[in-house]
């Protein structure tokens, strides 16, 4: 049952409300009633309230200022406002301030009924949504800790300070990190034991894993997606040693509990931070991390300081002199591609003594030259399993002379399609420049140009290149096909020369003879 309190200093007001409305049908009762504002203010610090109604006009403390200090008790609470005089300023004060009415005395109680009716409807579907808000507390939690880690530092901070406070987390903390739990064979799973058995799993997993590190860590959460749970760290640990080796630890105890389980699991682990705003750069951490299980495929665990020399992770990134390799591939050019390898060899050898990052560094530079294969639409399937193939054969590497061996090989198999594509491409330019000349060769504004611009490519590079793969100029080629239309013409039909010759492209009658007879040896009227 709501409760409600009506406030006037005017006693017969009061008692006009309490009694000339139907509160057993409302679902209320009057619990209080007030005759200035003081009173009902000191009330209201004690007692709940659900519905005010107040004059506005008192002595000590008018409605305004009781409104104002009730919502400030119990945002929710909904006030009606009550005045005897006709002031505009009074209602936009009251809107401004949150009431939920504003209403001028003489009252009529039936409107005032249907106001209060309204007013504790939507209280009603207040708390309804309220309820229903608290409920899904746990997603909001898991909405935030998303938005954390996909934000920056500063744009979290902004976002989602008010958040934390609301949803009561407690995130003060020494440390933070961020790890990612994958589930390599998420796909074969789903399709044996169908999706919802998967995610009964990776829930399961997910509980196994807070029970695992709820005993060490202060916050631990974990966010699960289609094929990954991503567990957040925090802890008041005395140093980021510390927290670094106990997460790893628990880690290393959660890869043994699943080593002969359904799900195959990797494990990136991002940095250690000290600001929970930056877990962002934690996740991201953990996530580049976990691309090196392509080079450590006997790996369980990954970090790049595991992976790379730490003096080096700059130098990972750069790409220099890439593409004065793919200039000599262009080229065709194998004895160019062998001194470049050859330099990139020594260059590699005499700077890092780590295979791993000298191999790591190989292959940063195929992935450049596959995307500029893929980008020329290439086919790179066959490639790009050699390339694993051999990632996964790593150790049987003795020298670093076979890995730069293998490598000019696979250049070798580059050139070749590149080589491959190149005259397939020439040969269909060649073939949409013979059909393109068959279709338009009775327009006698056939030309060079329409034809190259029709194939996409240059005039000059394509006549270069249909001689190149013809041996035959595109002009000869046109007029062959219109003396040879020409002929039919001649033997199968009676129409005169003049008309034959507009129809195979020839806008004047005695040119077309002279043409005629330079490539039959006649004249059309003898041919015919």
């Amino acid at each position: 049952m709501y409760k409600i309190m009506i406030i006037d200093d005017n006693h017969i007001s009061v008692d006009g409300i309490c009694h000339n409305i139907d509160w057993s049908d409302l679902n209320a009762e009057v619990v209080c009633k007030a005759y200035d504002g003081q009173q009902a203010l000191n009330y209201l610090q004690n007692n709940p309230v659900d519905l005010i109604i107040s004059d506005i006009e008192m002595p000590q403390l008018d409605g305004l200022s009781l409104a104002e200090n009730a919502l400030k008790l119990n945002s929710s609470i909904k006030i009606i406002l009550i005045s005897a005089f006709d002031k505009f300023e009074y209602a936009k004060q009251a809107i401004r301030l949150g009431a939920f009415d504003y209403i001028e005395k003489p009252l009529d109680y039936a409107y005032l009924e249907e106001i209060i009716r309204n007013a504790l409807d939507m209280l009603d579907k207040e708390q309804k949504n309220l309820a229903i808000l608290k409920k899904s507390r746990p997603i909001m939690v898991d909405n935030f800790f998303h938005k954390l880690i996909q934000s920056s530092s500063d744009e979290a901070r902004y976002t989602l300070s008010d958040y934390a406070n609301y949803l009561q987390l407690n995130l003060e903390y020494h440390y933070y990190q961020a790890i990612v739990i994958r589930i390599q064979n998420a796909v074969e799973i789903k399709e044996k034991n169908g999706i919802e058995e998967y995610h009964i799993k990776l829930m399961s997993m997910s509980d196994t894993i807070g029970e695992l590190f709820n005993k060490n860590f202060a916050l631990v959460h974990t966010l699960s997606t289609f094929d990954e749970i991503v567990l957040l760290l925090g802890h008041n640990y005395s140093n980021p040693k510390y927290f670094y080796s106990t997460s790893y630890g628990l880690l290393t105890e959660l890869i043994q509990l699943y080593k002969h389980h359904l799900f195959e699991i990797n494990i990136g682990i991002g940095s250690i931070v000290k600001c929970l705003w930056s877990l962002s750069s934690s996740y991201s951490n953990a996530l580049k991390s976990l691309e090196y299980r392509f080079f450590f495929p006997q790996k369980d665990i990954f970090t790049i300081s595991d992976t790379v020399d730490k003096d080096y992770t700059v130098e990972l990134y750069e790409v220099s002199g890439n593409e004065e390799l793919i200039q000599l591939l262009c080229k065709n050019d194998l004895d160019g591609v062998k001194k470049w390898i050859l330099s990139f060899s020594e260059e590699l050898t005499q700077s890092y003594k780590n295979k791993q990052f000298i191999f790591l560094r190989v292959y940063q530079l195929l992935g450049h030259l596959l995307k500029f294969l893929c980008d020329m639409g290439l086919n790179i399937n066959d490639m790009e399993k050699d390339i694993i193939k051999t990632y996964q054969q790593l150790d049987s590497f003795s020298t670093s002379a076979e890995i730069f061996q293998w490598l000019f090989h696979l250049c070798q198999t580059i050139s070749d399609e590149m080589n491959l594509s190149t005259k397939s491409h020439q040969e269909h330019v060649c073939a949409a420049t013979l059909e393109y000349i068959q279709q338009h060769y009775q327009d006698n504004t056939l030309c060079l140009n329409e034809i190259a611009e029709n194939v996409h490519i240059s005039p000059a590079h394509l006549s270069a290149l249909f001689k190149k793969q013809r041996q035959q100029n595109i002009s000869d080629v046109i007029a062959d096909i219109r003396i040879e239309a020409a002929c039919s013409l001649l033997k199968n039909t009676s129409l005169p020369l003049k008309e034959i010759s507009a129809k195979v492209g020839y806008s004047n009658q005695y040119y077309f003879s002279s043409c005629f007879k330079k490539k039959t040896g006649k004249t059309p009227s003898s041919y015919r």
